[in-house]
C-alpha cells in the first residue's frame, strides 16, 4: 500500500502529525526568497514541526544555489 505523500505519521510526544502547507522563507546567494505551498507535518499536541527528507534535499538544494522547479 503506498503511504500517504501527507501521512507524517506519529510524533514522539504521542501526538499525529497533521499535514499543512505552509511558506517558506530563506536567504539564497544574500537573495530574498519566498516559498509557498511548502508541505510539512505539524503535531496537533506539541506543535512540533517535520517535513519530508524530499522536501529537505530541495530546501537545501535551492540554499546551495540550485534553481526552484515549478510543479504543475
Amino acid at each position: 500500500m503506498p503511504v500517504n505523500e501527507r501521512d507524517y505519521g506519529r510524533c514522539p510526544c504521542s501526538g499525529k502529525y497533521e499535514g499543512r502547507a505552509v511558506e517558506v522563507r530563506m536567504n539564497v546567494e544574500g537573495r530574498a526568497v519566498v516559498l509557498a505551498e511548502v508541505p510539512q507535518g505539524v503535531c496537533g499536541l506539541c506543535g512540533s514541526r517535520v517535513y519530508k527528507s524530499e522536501v529537505l534535499e530541495r530546501l537545501e538544494s535551492l540554499m546551495k544555489g540550485g534553481r526552484v522547479q515549478r510543479r504543475s
